[in-house]
């Protein structure tokens, strides 16, 4: 999470009025994350006068969410997020504004509202907190599939490619030539008919650190799930062990990947086909975030005043799954 557009008291509390979660008392901006501007909002039901006469009124927490790139609000978003409630997983659903909608308008940017989450950012996680993740996947992964969802699997190389048209002429030549093989690979993996068979459904999509709070009693909350879509259940999990079991180098820290994937499958079993594939799709996932960090640098116009992260993060990782790949043996899941 992060403030790409600059909002005033004024304007915040203009958003708020439409809202009846009473009146605006404070805010600040969220200091994580790259792509929305997000906002914590504090508001009381007292009156200001009423206020001065208690010290410590009670007052709610929210979190604002304006969305930036000119991008609507997916539509999946409050779906995805009653499916989560309803299983019991510790997400933030949408609040509805006087007119019973759940999105709202800031001149052309949509913006959505809901309760903030309690817990804070892991940077360097446990093995304990790899087996939460790997836990929460796999419930939200069976908790969404419950839900008709008419969305299509879309798992294709075409906006890679696109990607990678659009910034080859400002990266290395070694850096264009290893994502073209790359995506070679993946390409040629996703047009097998064993591919196309694996379990699909409902995907986080970004389930990184930033996107994750913890307390002192273990996972506590769940952010950012702008880019969900259906697609390759495998995909997630690969996307989250990049992330969250990844040791600094590129490599996978094999105790936390084994903890992480373990746990996912002791609630949702992956299916033989899923071990045989699982270093192709952690170089699918490396490769896409490796793309996209690069696109959001090298972009003209207002998005290189937004908040960055380091592509060279994910060029390791592909690096090392080019080299070293990690493959997932069934057997050892056991001991974990």
């Amino acid at each position: 999470m992060a403030v790409i557009t600059d909002l005033s008291p004024k304007q915040i509390r203009g958003i708020f009025a439409n809202y009846n979660l009473g009146e605006v008392c404070s805010f600040s901006p969220a200091s994580n994350g790259i792509e929305n501007t997000n906002y914590y909002v504090s508001t009381s039901t007292l009156t200001k006068r009423a206020r001065k006469k208690i010290h410590s009124p009670k007052t709610r927490d929210f979190l604002l969410t304006l969305i930036e790139r000119d991008l609507p609000v997916n539509p999946l978003l409050q779906p995805i997020l009653l499916c989560c409630e309803k299983a019991g997983l510790p997400v933030a659903n949408l609040l509805a504004n006087n007119q019973d909608k759940f999105e709202g308008a800031f001149g052309n940017k949509p913006f959505v509202i809901s309760p903030k989450l309690r817990g804070h950012h892991v940077f360097n996680p446990t093995k304990v907190q790899c087996e939460a993740i790997g836990r929460f996947l796999a419930r939200f992964h069976l908790a969404c599939h419950t839900y008709r969802f008419t969305q299509t699997a879309n798992a294709n190389t075409n906006n890679l490619i696109q990607a990678t048209k659009d910034i080859e002429k400002n990266i290395s030549h070694a850096d264009a030539t290893l994502i073209r093989e790359t995506i070679k690979s993946i390409r040629s993996m996703l047009v097998r008919n064993d591919v196309k068979n694996l379990p699909q459904g409902i995907i986080h999509g970004d389930l990184f650190r930033d996107n994750v709070l913890f307390n002192e009693r273990g996972l506590s909350g769940v952010l950012e799930f702008h880019h969900a879509k259906r697609s390759y259940w495998l995909f997630d999990l690969c996307v989250a062990v990049n992330d969250w079991c990844s040791d600094g180098s590129g490599m996978l820290d094999t105790d936390k990947t084994l903890k992480l994937v373990s746990a996912y499958n002791s609630i949702r079993p992956l299916v033989r086909e899923e071990f045989w594939f699982f270093p192709v799709f952690s170089l699918y996932a490396a490769i896409t975030f490796w793309l996209s960090r690069l696109t959001t640098i090298l972009s003209s116009g207002d998005l290189r005043c937004q908040p960055t992260k380091n592509p060279g993060e994910f060029r390791k990782i592909v690096t090392q799954h080019t080299s070293h790949p990690f493959y997932l043996d069934s057997r050892l899941l056991g001991h974990y």
